[in-house]
């Protein structure tokens, strides 16, 4: 990962977040202003991201740099999906996040872990990828509702709940990003099971079982919002408890693997 083009990019998120949290308190006029920003920063990113990944001797599939891809593709999908719902004022969130992501990413070192011939395998990591991504959002955006239930609940009608959706539409909104994600990480658990020799052998017994158990969990809620109508809190747990045991099972076992135990 490009260190220079990093730092630009933490930096214009940082600015981005004060002005959109600004805005957000105050009322300036800095919205399209941290949107600008913001799409500058994604660019600088994204550049880090793909000098980091794409190597001479291979696709580097690290933690550290899918972390910075994931979180690159969190931002993208934000702004591209704000276009058609709103979206957007989860920025105020997903740039810090991103922001901590790629700070991280620059403290600690992992090896690299080269995919030499990617074939059909892309196929897989990019549906991963994706549904990472997605799910990612559908977690944040379980935060910011869980947020606004409470302040709703409290009367405390200011700041970030002003610059929040109704309640009904980011609900529909979380519903939404779970339903594309799970499919995705369908697909992603599907397409994987093609390139599955030996899970103990490729140190994919950790990942895997976690994984099928998000996927259940996030089944579950949404067959629960059909069958049994569940509303918000039922939602925000689920999301996020389904959401903690998918970023266990993935950045879990690629920390323990490639941080603590230096293995590839």
């Amino acid at each position: 990962m490009n260190t220079a083009l990093s730092l630009l990019a933490i930096t214009l998120y940082a600015i981005a977040t004060v002005l959109l949290w600004q805005e957000i308190r105050q009322g300036h006029a800095r919205y399209k202003l941290a949107l600008l920003l913001g799409v500058g920063a994604m660019f600088c990113h994204g550049t880090a991201s793909f000098v980091g990944m794409i190597t001479p001797a291979g696709m580097n599939l690290s933690l550290t740099e899918m972390s910075v891809l994931i979180s690159w593709f969190v931002v993208m999908i934000t702004l591209i999906s704000g276009m058609l719902r709103p979206l957007l004022n989860i920025l105020v969130v997903i740039f810090p996040f991103t922001a901590a992501v790629l700070i991280i990413t620059l403290l600690v070192d992992t090896p690299a872990r080269l995919l030499t011939q990617p074939g059909g395998m892309m196929f897989h990591i990019i549906l991963s990828v994706l549904s990472y991504s997605v799910l990612t959002i559908a977690a944040i955006q379980a935060i910011a509702l869980a947020i606004q239930e409470y302040r709703l609940k409290h009367h405390q009608l200011r700041g970030i709940l002003k610059a929040l959706p109704p309640l009904v539409t980011m609900e529909e909104m979380l519903f939404e990003l779970v339903l594309i994600g799970f499919v995705l990480l369908t697909l992603s658990i599907g397409t994987g099971l093609f390139y599955v020799d030996d899970l103990f052998a490729q140190h994919l017994v950790h990942k895997t079982a976690f994984t099928l158990v998000a996927w259940a969990c996030f089944g579950i809620l949404l067959i629960g919002r059909h069958r049994m109508g569940w509303r918000s809190r039922t939602a925000i747990r689920w999301t996020l408890c389904a959401f903690a045991l998918l970023l266990l099972g993935y950045v879990g076992s690629k920390f323990v693997l490639e941080v603590l135990l230096h293995r590839i």
